[in-house]
């Protein structure tokens, strides 16, 4: 109809305030429209994983080796353009990286998000995370991602690292004696094998296709997993919950729809899926369906107790789509010993405007070590629009953050006129090596 889609702020979507490729999510109807990152180059799909951490590929200026793989952080500038000019990558700049694939996304600047992974050349297609059983353990809880430029199915297993993560590549199928191999989607079937659609083409991209007639689909399964379609009861109780935990996201989405449904019929189910399941990744759907439900945001308080890291996050997460006591879960999580969720209770507070949030942030930002980026971009967003008042209550736990490189770190990502006479001292200070860079 011709009519501007708005965001979670009430600003109209568009180049003038967000840049570029952007990630949004919204209710299955079109409401409620959120955008969650933004300036990406081409990047093709989002995966979300059973905690709520988003995953994607992106791809660079074609012939700059600068195809990458990122963890989605909330809210997150991904550098493709320059973020106050709208400049070009290749345009001479203040701190350029030494090379074209980094230099690409902008990465020295302040205010953009790390990459998960530079993977070179290529044209990334289809990209999930792995849930399932059935394939071996080093695939399982992992990114796999289509290729098609290198002819290639891999894995891109996943550890933490601070507030963000490092990955390494792991291949799955190669096109080694078939060049025309073009792997452009992937899912996960109900049995936990992997579905492959091959464009089969000698050349890639959407711009041209030789052969229009050919194509395949592969199945990637251990040898002799012989495919077996399970049965599924969504019309009870319990074979919606033994469904929400299979590995297909279609199955997944037809158990939540029927145990939405059930209402109060489907706690005790899946409270005890919640409580009792080994698999923390089925614990988390098993969160995710009660929090949604009439009054379920009393799991929430369940949840920021879990030993598990990304159970915590997950119900910070949930506190945020609901709106539900948010100052309240990040007091309770503010020191929390593992850095990715304190990353979380950051990004939580951005544009949070509660008179409790400048002091939460200090207390977030006294705990950067000065070597996590991930984190120190996590306080970045945490701050956004209301640096001010945030850089004030930092000043007041930290008088001279010059003294440390944290805080010489918060100084260099800070936008507040307040940082200035912190910004000029690291300027021509020798000894930090900002002044030959500024040259």
């Amino acid at each position: 109809n011709n009519k501007p889609v708005y965001d979670q702020y009430g600003d109209s979507i568009g180049s003038k305030k967000y840049k570029m490729g952007m990630v949004f999510r919204c209710d299955p109807d079109g409401s409620n429209v959120e955008r969650m990152a933004h300036n990406f180059r081409n990047n093709y799909e989002i995966c979300v994983d059973s905690y709520g951490t988003m995953w994607q590929s992106d791809n660079d200026d074609d012939g700059n080796r600068g195809v990458r793989i990122n963890y989605v952080m909330d809210y997150g500038n991904y550098g493709y353009v320059d973020e106050m000019t709208g400049g070009w990558w290749s345009e001479t700049r203040t701190n350029m990286e030494d090379s074209i694939p980094y230099r690409h996304w902008h990465l020295n600047d302040p205010g953009v998000v790390p990459n998960l992974l530079q993977t070179g050349s290529g044209s990334p297609t289809g990209i999930i995370v792995y849930e399932g059983n059935l394939l071996p353990e080093k695939f399982q809880n992992q990114i796999i991602h289509c290729e098609p430029g290198h002819n290639v199915v891999r894995a891109y297993p996943v550890k933490k690292d601070g507030a963000g993560y490092s990955a390494t590549i792991e291949n799955i199928l190669e096109g080694e004696f078939d060049q025309w191999f073009r792997p452009s989607d992937i899912c996960v079937a109900p049995d936990g094998s992997l579905i492959v659609a091959d464009w089969y083409d000698p050349v890639v991209g959407g711009h041209d296709a030789k052969d229009k007639e050919s194509g395949r689909i592969y199945r990637i399964a251990p040898k002799g997993a012989a495919y077996k379609m399970p049965k599924f009861d969504y019309s009870t109780v319990e074979g919606a919950v033994s469904a929400l935990q299979n590995p297909n996201l279609y199955v997944r989405r037809q158990a939540w729809t029927a145990l939405q449904g059930f209402g109060a019929k489907a706690v005790p189910a899946l409270e005890q899926l919640w409580k009792s399941a080994e698999n923390d990744r089925m614990k988390a759907r098993a969160f995710w369906a009660l929090v949604k439900m009439p009054g379920g945001d009393k799991y929430i308080a369940d949840a920021i107790k879990s030993l598990n890291p990304d159970i915590r996050i997950a119900g910070l997460r949930a506190a945020r789509e609901l709106n539900s006591n948010v100052i309240g879960v990040i007091t309770q999580l503010v020191n929390d010993k593992d850095p990715q969720v304190r990353r979380e209770c950051a990004l939580a507070l951005h544009f949070n405007k509660s008179p409790e949030a400048p002091k939460l942030w200090a207390e977030l930002a006294a705990q950067h070590d000065g070597k996590d980026r991930w984190y120190l971009e996590a306080l970045g967003i945490g701050a956004a629009d209301q640096w001010d008042n945030f850089f004030a209550a930092y000043l007041q736990k930290v008088p001279d953050p010059l003294q440390s490189a944290a805080g010489k770190d918060i100084v260099w990502r800070a936008r507040t006129d307040k940082s200035l006479p912190f910004l000029v001292k690291l300027a021509t200070d020798e000894s930090t090596g900002l002044k030959s860079r500024l040259r």
